[in-house]
């Protein structure tokens, strides 16, 4: 479809369609791609020093961002140029190819053995010294009207990315129910950098203008749990596949009188209590803090085959499809809303 017939504000239209839900940014690229077809994309977060996270492979084999995840990414001249620079934008693989002497064996264990031959790098804007990065390539060359039709579109597809972070949070920790006070909350990516801050975090940094550094304190020395004059700040860490903020923190502070004292551990006990089983609540808690599938199963003392089953079916129970969706109905929950699920069956 050409992109005079489609026009921008059609464009943009279909884009907001999955703002603030988990395939925002598949869904940008799915709708770049029917303007000019690419046999493969991914989303990735970069950091400045080059390691990579993947966000979601969509049509990408897992192996190859497996590969780019453990090493690739340092050499890859989009990455490359990210490292150097810093700056988001869109830049192409021809653009940027012959800017760096040494790209180690980049091209000759990886990009070449897939058959590609030209890429587009959409690089969004995120907080931490780090990109969103929407990768699209080919095997053979994209046309250069390609690559400015994406700048074109560059500068709406950074507001909705924008727009988009701001409303999973928003959706996920600042709703509350009238008249329940809800919790501060922040997250700060693994940089320390604030990804998120609802209303309530903000007032209390102004009424303790020290507890930024304290916060900043505790993380340098690990710390899951801070005491101040007015509560006590829960700090837990994000799992990599956490989309915004992949190995990021929650830090959330309560200054509430909840029985168990407020505590985060307080908050994961009572979490879905009486609508999963015993054995499933146990799995939940350990997939809050983080642990992949083959360590809860060596800190349960079951097989791995038995916890695949056991994520199964709370998946099923819940009505959900991702580890990522589990977590945001745990930061309703924080906020003291009840989370109620209609039960699926087991069978």
């Amino acid at each position: 479809m050409a992109v005079d017939e489609l026009g921008a504000a059609a464009v943009f239209g279909r884009m907001a369609e999955t703002l603030g839900t988990p395939r925002f940014h598949r869904g940008v690229l799915d709708i770049v791609r029917t303007l000019f077809p690419s046999d493969f994309a991914q989303v990735y977060h970069i950091g400045r020093d080059g390691r990579a996270v993947c966000i979601d492979p969509c049509d990408t084999p897992e192996t190859a961002c497996k590969s780019y995840e453990q090493g690739f990414s340092l050499n890859c001249p989009l990455s490359r140029y990210w490292q150097s620079t810093g700056r988001p934008g869109v830049v192409t693989m021809n653009e940027v190819r012959g800017r760096f002497e040494n790209y180690g064996n980049y091209f000759s264990d990886f990009y070449n053995p897939m058959g590609l031959v030209d890429e587009i790098g959409v690089l969004l804007p995120s907080p931490g010294r780090r990109t969103v990065a929407l990768f699209m390539e080919r095997t053979n060359s994209f046309t250069e009207e390609a690559a400015r039709t994406v700048r074109r579109f560059y500068s709406g597809i950074t507001r909705l990315h924008r727009a988009n972070n701001q409303l999973i949070f928003r959706n996920a920790v600042t709703r509350g129910t009238r008249g329940v006070q809800p919790n501060a909350v922040t997250i700060l990516d693994r940089a320390g950098e604030t990804v998120f801050a609802n209303r309530e975090w903000r007032q209390a940094c102004q009424l303790d203008r020290s507890l930024a550094d304290r916060i900043r304190a505790a993380l340098a020395w690990d710390s899951t749990n801070l005491e101040i004059d007015s509560g006590r700040v829960s700090l837990t860490s994000l799992d990599e596949s956490f989309a915004i903020s992949p190995g990021g923190r929650l830090c959330v502070l309560d200054q509430s009188s909840r029985p168990g004292g407020g505590t985060l551990d307080a908050y994961k006990q009572t979490f879905l209590v009486g609508q999963v089983s015993k054995r499933e609540h146990e799995i939940i808690c350990a997939m809050l803090e983080g642990h992949p599938t083959k360590a809860i199963a060596e800190r349960l003392g079951c097989a791995l085959e038995t916890v695949k089953a056991h994520k199964k079916r709370i998946y099923s129970r819940l009505d959900i499809t991702t580890e990522r969706e589990i977590f945001l109905m745990f930061l309703e929950h924080l906020q003291g809303r009840s989370v109620s699920v209609q039960l699926q069956s087991a069978h």
